[in-house]
Formats: C-alpha cells, sequence, structure tokens
C-alpha cells in the first residue's frame, strides 16, 4: 500500500490541467476588468467631448441639446443637459454640463454599480451686437 502511495504522490500527470483551471478565473477576470477600465475611458472623453460640442453650439444660440445627443454616441445621457451663461473679464461665457452614465460589463457575484461622468465645458458666448 505504502508503495501504491508514492507513486501517486510523485505522479504529476493532471496537474497542468488542475492549475489551469484554478487559474482560468483570475484570468477571465482580469479581462473583464481590463474591458470595463477600457469602458470607463471611453465614457470620460465622450462625455467630454459632448460638452465641448455642447457648449460650441451654445457659443452661437444654437441646438446645444441636439449636439450633445449627436456626440455622445454610446453612453446614455443622464437628464437633459445644462446651459448656463455669465460673466467674466472676457465678457459673456457659455457653459454646458453634461451627465453620462458608465456602461458597465455584467459579471457574476458583482452587482451593476451605476457609476456617472459629469463633464462641463465653457466657451465665449458670441452675442450678435446688431440685435
Amino acid at each position: 500500500m505504502r508503495k501504491h502511495l508514492k507513486r501517486l504522490r510523485k505522479n504529476q500527470k493532471g496537474s497542468q490541467t488542475l492549475e489551469f483551471v484554478a487559474v482560468f478565473p483570475l484570468i477571465i477576470f482580469a479581462f473583464l476588468f481590463i474591458w470595463q477600465m477600457a469602458l470607463v475611458s471611453y465614457a470620460i472623453v465622450v462625455t467630454e467631448a459632448a460638452a465641448r460640442d455642447g457648449a460650441r453650439a451654445a457659443s452661437v444660440d444654437g441646438d446645444y441639446v441636439q449636439a450633445v445627443q449627436s456626440s455622445a454616441v454610446g453612453l446614455d445621457i443622464v437628464g437633459t443637459p445644462g446651459r448656463s451663461i455669465s460673466e467674466s473679464s472676457y465678457g459673456q461665457e457659455v457653459t454646458v454640463t453634461v451627465v453620462t452614465k458608465v456602461p458597465m460589463v455584467q459579471m457574476p457575484f458583482v452587482r451593476n454599480l451605476d457609476q456617472n461622468v459629469t463633464s462641463t465645458a465653457t466657451m465665449p458666448y458670441e452675442v450678435d451686437e446688431d440685435d
């Protein structure tokens, strides 16, 4: 019986499969984590671009909401983009604020975490002095 146990203990058959099965979930989790970070980065970049495009349209009294919606491709906009006009040392400025929802990768055993990205852009307000 001892001989049989010694032989089984030194047998390496199946050890690679066992190691792969143990590490595979970690590899999948790491891939999903990297994908989620790519989605967060995408949301940040697109939200900033949408705010800039909205501010550019609002600076000439254009339809800034449509500009934001056209620019925020692939993201859900939370509420209506905000617009405010203020005075500065350079003259009037228009500020547009955009809030979008970050897309989430659905992972087992991890609840859905709702995260938003907020971006603000300011442009000079080009008012037509003749009107």
